[in-house]
């Protein structure tokens, strides 16, 4: 759902660890530097065995996954769920809450409805959009109990939306055990970056351009911080030649328009994962408002269709000011320009 790759200097090869393998439905990499060898697990199994773990508790494409039994669970029935998934959903929730409802962690009726789970879109009527919207956040959570009870046996869960984001963070907590400071890993466009490269203030990660995907509109740094991008152009389906993107507005059952994409940094995985995905959905003017009154402890950069001779519009919040930089060939291409608040 997101795209961001990133650039370093390696000065040390020799100690540079590493790693890319397929996990997640999505491709993972990873560079840990200065890695004690005499320790006998490599840091990227250690990242593989996290990713695999959490896919195994969270997919929603797995009948025999924790969210796959919680789904499959009848009415009424109160089920005890994972540290991981009550967490997910804890965050869920409070992205819904703050949003307006703009991030659920129910819509996988609309999900399944438009066939993106099939990758085989159809157009739904409107009944039927409003019968899988009546299903939704119809569910309890107590977090302190780590319990979930449904209230309709159809609510139906989905975690793609931020379930990446928190597996970025549990492998960088894994990592910090077993005494690395220095690590980029990427899930997906889902992207940690640990402590310092060798010889550089910051990693410099480049923001993929939404209206070509090949490219990289924008380079920002960071040092301790994730960073997500949300977007339609990642996945999508085609329904009677229009492309209709994965991202569902839930206030309207259909998926979201207005934005081209968002990104945001943020200290935590499972938020820029989340948030992304929310400012998505809320669109320019609100995801504006959301960002100025409730988070201001992140940074966020959201892309718009542009005007006139200006293909798109960059808009960013005041504390990336200085650092984030349209690459060279997009100046006078994009506009770039800062809320204020």
């Amino acid at each position: 759902m997101l795209a961001v790759t990133f650039f370093f200097d390696c000065r040390r090869k020799d100690d540079i660890h590493t790693f890319a393998f397929e996990t997640m439905g999505t491709q993972a990499s990873g560079t840990v530097y200065v890695w004690d060898r005499t320790r006998d697990r490599l840091p990227g199994d250690l990242v593989h065995a996290t990713y695999d773990s959490i896919e195994t508790a969270l997919s929603s494409w797995r009948e025999t996954s924790e969210i796959g039994r919680l789904n499959a669970a009848p009415a009424d029935t109160t089920i005890e769920v994972s540290r991981g998934l009550s967490e997910c959903l804890r965050v869920s929730e409070g992205f819904r809450q703050l949003s307006g409802g703009a991030f659920d962690p129910t819509a996988e009726p609309l999900m399944r409805l438009w066939g993106f789970y099939r990758r085989e879109g159809r157009l739904p009527t409107q009944a039927q959009i409003d019968s899988a919207r009546a299903l939704m956040g119809r569910y309890e959570h107590d977090p302190f109990r780590r319990t979930v009870r449904k209230l309709d046996a159809g609510t139906r869960f989905d975690l793609g939306g931020i379930a990446k984001g928190y597996a970025v963070d549990r492998a960088v907590a894994n990592l910090i055990a077993l005494g690395i400071s220095s690590a980029m890993i990427d899930l997906g466009g889902n992207l940690f970056c640990l402590g310092l490269p060798e010889g550089r203030d910051a990693w410099r990660v480049g923001i993929r351009d939404p209206l070509d995907r090949d490219q990289l509109f924008a380079t920002v740094g960071l040092v301790n911080q994730a960073v997500a991008t949300s977007g339609s152009y990642e996945r999508f389906v085609e329904i009677d030649g229009r492309r209709y993107g994965h991202i569902m507005n839930p206030a309207t059952g259909r998926p979201a328009e207005g934005l081209l994409s968002a990104t945001v940094v943020a200290r935590s995985a499972t938020v820029a994962d989340g948030l992304s995905t929310t400012l998505f959905v809320l669109g320019p003017e609100a995801a504006a408002a959301l960002l100025r009154d409730h988070y201001r402890n992140v940074e966020a950069v959201l892309v718009l269709p542009g005007t006139g001779k200006v293909e798109a519009r960059v808009v960013a919040t005041p504390g990336l000011r200085g650092d984030l930089e349209l690459r060279a060939e997009y100046r006078g291409r994009y506009s770039l320009e800062f809320l204020d608040f």
